[in-house]
């Protein structure tokens, strides 16, 4: 397949989608293929030699169900192989993609599908443990477990070896005992998991292949601690230096993450910053896309690949919010209060985006419950416009072929 950072002039992509599927009443057939085709005209150049503006054609069609499985909420590509949580059979699934030559006839074939000993796997990743051997790290939303599942030499998963259990509660209704929603491998090797019901990012590192919890990262109370993003950082080894954006469901706020220096404990790890996303009190942050410059003004051999925009979705009043990031901070474009894709956001164009992918100068966004994809053109300022939408059942991830 291409190679989708560099999405910028006529350029075919293709897309995995998944979603909540008829157990739930939802209209997510499986996984399913995203074509993606987007032709891009530079319309104009300012004084330095960077674009001002972009015209964007693009076009999104659907090209078939490549797996019949229940409620695939959450597939992470690993190389060839592809795994999915089903959140509504507690099960995850295995598969392999297989390619025609020029990227084209996309097949999946299932390697294995057992039960997860959690309840409502809701995202899973794949991290190498203190040997080298592979493991799918499951985080389970009903009742906050963190499975750890080993996986085969041929890629299939394999029976859980550890569960590990949340317990507590947060001050809100929503946090009546343990969530656990996400997963995210840190560069120095330990491992990061949050917990939404509790306000927790709990620490964990390998030892001899058992995933080992050290504690945990107290948020301020109602925070929801749901997605962790990596960004790039402007300076100095990345194991040692980097930062974590840690999206707030109930709070609405991004939090930022990063270790002190020479030190690899829990208590390393301090809170550097909680920006205000200007949620309504009907909102529940979801999901975080970065893209860097460097995807935005792909003629500019200036532009470093460090600094750039995340984009932030908010579910109830249905909007897409920005953020810029200098490599160190992140920070507010512009007055919740102002108007315009800077300030207040910008409409996301359906109902509760769940997941939003960037693809170079693109922004896939899957809006759950209006059952549609939105795809955003990114102009060289970072400022978004609506270029296509696609009928979709219940989306609520994506994954780059």
């Amino acid at each position: 397949m291409v190679d989708l950072n560099t999405m910028n002039n006529d350029v075919y992509a293709m897309v995995l989608t998944g979603g909540f599927g008829s157990i739930r009443g939802s209209h997510c057939p499986g996984i399913e293929t995203l074509e993606v085709f987007t032709e891009t005209t530079n319309t104009a150049t300012g004084a330095n030699g960077n674009l001002s503006s972009n015209s964007s054609t693009i076009t999104l069609t659907k090209a078939g169900v490549l797996a019949d499985v229940p409620s695939p909420t959450w597939i992470e590509r690993d190389g060839d192989l592809l795994y999915a949580v089903l959140e509504d059979t507690n099960e995850v699934a295995a598969f392999r993609i297989e390619q025609g030559g020029n990227g084209s006839n996309v097949h999946l074939i299932e390697l294995s599908r057992i039960a997860t000993p959690g309840a409502s796997p809701t995202h899973a990743v794949v991290c190498a443990d203190d040997s080298g051997n592979r493991h799918l790290i499951v985080a389970c939303y009903a009742d906050g477990h963190v499975c750890v599942h080993p996986i085969a030499a041929d890629g299939a998963v394999l029976e859980a070896s550890q569960v590990l259990v949340g317990e507590g509660h947060g001050p809100l209704p929503a946090q009546e005992g343990p969530h656990a929603h996400w997963i995210l491998p840190l560069p120095d090797g330990r491992v990061l998991s949050t917990d939404l019901g509790v306000d927790r990012i709990y620490v964990h590192h390998w030892d001899s292949g058992k995933l080992v919890r050290d504690g945990a990262v107290q948020l301020a109370p109602g925070t929801g601690p749901r997605d962790m993003h990596l960004l790039p950082v402007s300076s100095g080894d990345s194991a040692c230096n980097w930062r974590v954006a840690v999206v707030g469901e109930w709070g609405n706020t991004v939090t930022l993450l990063g270790p002190a220096a020479d030190s690899n404990s829990a208590d390393d790890i301090h809170v550097l910053q909680t920006v205000e996303l200007g949620g309504d009190s009907i909102d529940q942050a979801a999901s975080l896309a970065f893209v860097p410059w460097k995807a935005l003004r792909a003629g500019d051999s200036t532009t470093d690949t460090v600094s750039g925009i995340a984009y932030v979705g908010l579910r109830g009043s249905e909007r897409i919010v920005a953020l810029s990031w200098n490599g160190e901070q992140l920070q507010r474009m512009a007055a919740t209060s102002e108007p315009g894709w800077q300030g207040h956001g910008i409409d996301c164009g359906g109902s509760r985006p769940r997941h939003i992918l960037p693809i170079g100068n693109l922004l896939l966004v899957a809006n759950e419950v209006s059952n549609n994809v939105t795809a955003f053109a990114l102009a060289s300022n970072g400022e978004s416009t609506v270029t296509a939408n696609l009928p979709s059942g219940s989306p609520t991830v994506f994954v780059k072929l």
